[in-house]
């Protein structure tokens, strides 16, 4: 399409390029960098200095009217003779929890008010550079496409460049995108060059194979006329007293023997399920009692609720059933009102319980950090590698506290702090001074989960980010009667006192 533009014309269209889906195992050479790939909505942006932006999906319809914040930080960084952007529209936040939702109510509405956009902050994350300044990229190297875009300055929210890694960091790459409820990485090829509407080898989609535990709620037959024979099973994620259903799925004809046996004494009158079943899935089924734990593989969530291709994997052992393993949908359905696959009625967030964050601890660590954070190991890939890798580390660590739901120890949030404040060192260098100071015998204390970092974090941003020469961040711990005071200070205006357990 480029090569028929005027020369120097922004071009009209491009049809976005596909990954291809792997095959066999995942690249891991040093000519390949893999990315988190985040559910969201495909974007092209034509950027027109002294014109106009235009957002376009990736089915060619527009956007710009739904998005009108990302105009303004798009003109500011573009050359003169325009850009053109290939990236996803990613609701904030879903870094730690895919909700399509929040997307789908952005998109909804044509002309959003200020309100809205506040209310549902949406980011634009580049992660390709298709044209610059009069010029097509698209047969230049990923490697050098890279560079250019990089050298844009798109470091800020609404509009960040994606943050790809090296290849050899693909499982613990694979493992932040589980944590964080994402799908599927991107794998490219340094070489590899931009194929409008077409596919490559060398840009391949990598999926993430994740496993929970997940509990027997019924059962359709495989032969009608036999109630009792096992056709598929009817499975289930449990919140507190309820049981939300997250799919079905097939299982071989051994299993089905074995599971059929145990399940005909689970047969009770009435769904176990917190809400209806979709109508496809209920209109023969037949109830257990959620008593059987399984183990089932699956790639994501479709609507937010609902396994995407589950594999079973057999029944877990009463002994070997293990909390933190439990599925948990990003938004358990409350009505689902039509296929399985629908998209499903949105539910409130859980109520906290006593000692747990606030409302804005909860919500976890922002798409800010995120994105610092792997900028940073960027940056330090090839300068200090070794480095580089202890960051990650640290990072994945801070993920895994930032996704753990439930009590947790005043020792274990230490540990999540600690890895956050190198994290954060690392960024701003000599301007964040840390000193922490345990005294010894608290590590068992019981404290809300995220509670401390998400302290350490405000003191961070409210003490020692805005000054220019930053500041001292200190963090103490003394006994008390019953258990301990945490006190943690950024800077004259940021001192906070924490008495655990609260």
């Amino acid at each position: 399409m480029s090569e028929r533009a005027t020369p120097g014309a922004l071009p009209a269209l491009v049809q976005p390029m596909q990954a291809a889906t792997v095959s066999g195992d995942p690249p891991q050479g040093g000519d390949w960098v893999v990315e988190v790939a985040w559910t969201g909505h495909r974007c092209i942006a034509y950027v027109q200095p002294g014109k106009r932006v235009r957002l376009l999906s990736g089915g060619d319809n527009s956007m710009s009217a739904a998005y009108p914040e990302l105009t303004e930080p798009l003109l500011r960084r573009s050359p003169p003779g325009g850009l053109v952007l290939d990236g996803t529209l990613v609701a904030r936040g879903e870094e730690h929890a895919v909700r399509p939702r929040l997307l789908k109510r952005r998109s909804a509405r044509h002309r959003p008010s200020d309100a809205t956009i506040r209310r549902i902050p949406v980011d634009f994350q580049v992660a390709d550079l298709l044209w610059l300044d009069g010029h097509s990229t698209m047969e230049l190297p990923y490697a050098d496409r890279r560079a250019l875009l990089d050298g844009l300055g798109f470091a800020s929210p609404p509009v960040w460049t994606t943050s790809p890694l090296p290849a050899t960091e693909l499982e613990t790459m694979l493992a932040i995108a589980d944590q964080k409820g994402a799908d599927g990485l991107h794998a490219r090829h340094l070489r590899g060059r931009y194929h409008p509407g077409g596919r490559s080898r060398f840009w391949l989609r990598v999926p993430v194979k994740r496993t929970r535990q997940v509990l027997v709620g019924g059962w359709t037959p495989a032969d009608l006329r036999r109630p009792e024979s096992v056709g598929a099973l009817l499975l289930g994620a449990p919140a507190g007293e309820q049981l939300h259903y997250v799919g079905r799925v097939g299982v071989s004809v051994e299993q089905r023997r074995q599971l059929a046996a145990r399940l005909a004494a689970r047969a009770p009158a009435e769904s176990p399920f917190a809400a209806s079943l979709p109508a496809d899935a209920a209109r023969h089924a037949v109830w257990a009692a959620p008593e059987l734990v399984g183990l089932a593989e699956f790639t994501g969530w479709i609507g937010g609720a609902r396994m995407r291709r589950p594999l079973w994997r057999g029944l877990v052992a009463p002994d070997a059933v293990r909390n933190d393993l439990w599925a948990r949908p990003p938004e358990p359905a409350a009505a689902p009102a039509g296929p399985e696959e629908a998209a499903p009625a949105a539910s409130p967030e859980p109520e906290p319980g006593p000692g747990a964050p606030s409302a804005v601890e909860a919500r976890r660590l922002e798409q800010h950090f995120f994105y610092n954070a792997l900028n940073t190991i960027g940056s330090l890939i090839r300068s200090d590698p070794a480095r580089a890798r202890e960051l990650l580390d640290d990072f994945a660590g801070v993920s895994r506290a930032a996704d753990h739901t439930g009590p947790s120890t005043l020792g274990r949030e230490l540990e999540a702090v600690r890895e956050y404040l190198r994290l954060e060192q690392a960024r701003f260098g000599k301007r964040l001074q840390v000193a922490v100071d345990v005294a010894p015998g608290l590590d068992a204390v019981p404290v809300a989960s995220l509670r401390l970092v998400s302290a350490v974090r405000d003191a961070v941003q409210q003490g020692v980010e805005p000054r220019p020469d930053g500041g001292l961040l200190t963090l103490t711990a003394r006994p008390v009667a019953g258990g301990c005071e945490v006190r943690i200070t950024g800077g004259p205006e940021s001192d906070t006192t924490v008495i655990l357990p609260s």
